[in-house]
C-alpha cells in the first residue's frame, strides 16, 4: 500500500517539469528548483523560475527571501569577476610595459598569453554586464 505522501511525491516528479511552466505549481516547488539551480550558480535559470513563480499561489515572504538571495549571489559573483578584471588589466598593462625587456625573451609565446588575457578579460566583462542585468531584473520584479 503506498502512503499518500509517496503519492504526492510521485506525482510531483511526474508532472513538475510538464506544468513548470504554466506557473499553476505552489510557490514552494519554484523555489525549491530556484534553490537548486543557485547551488549550480545557474543565475538565468533561477531568475526564469522566479519569474514563472510569480503567478504561482502565493507564500510572498519565502518568495521575497529566495529574490533577495539571488540578488546577494549576483553581487558576490559580480565582486568576484570585478576582482578579475582588475587583476587581468593589470597582467596586460604589465604585459604590454615589460613585453619587450630582454628577460621577458626567454618566455614561451608572449602574443598568445596576450590574446589569451585579452579574451579572458572580455568573457569577464561579459559575466559581469549579465550579472547586473539579472540583477535589475529581480529589482524591477514586484510580487502582487
Amino acid at each position: 500500500m503506498i502512503g499518500f505522501g509517496t503519492l504526492l511525491r510521485m506525482l510531483k516528479r511526474l508532472l513538475g517539469k510538464p506544468l513548470e511552466n504554466t506557473g499553476a505549481l505552489p510557490t514552494r516547488y519554484y523555489l525549491h528548483e530556484v534553490l537548486k539551480s543557485l547551488d549550480q550558480d545557474n543565475i538565468g535559470e533561477a531568475v526564469k523560475l522566479l519569474r514563472m513563480s510569480k503567478g504561482a499561489l502565493i507564500d510572498k515572504s519565502r518568495w521575497e527571501m529566495v529574490r533577495q538571495q539571488i540578488i546577494f549571489r549576483c553581487r558576490v559573483l559580480r565582486d568576484r569577476h570585478r576582482k578579475r578584471i582588475c587583476f587581468l588589466e593589470k597582467k596586460i598593462k604589465e604585459h604590454k610595459k615589460h613585453g619587450k625587456l630582454p628577460w621577458r625573451w626567454f618566455q614561451k609565446r608572449p602574443v598568445e598569453k596576450l590574446a589569451q588575457y585579452e579574451k579572458t578579460l572580455a568573457l569577464e566583462k561579459q559575466a559581469q554586464d549579465l550579472l547586473e542585468k539579472y540583477e535589475g531584473e529581480l529589482k524591477n520584479i514586484v510580487r502582487e
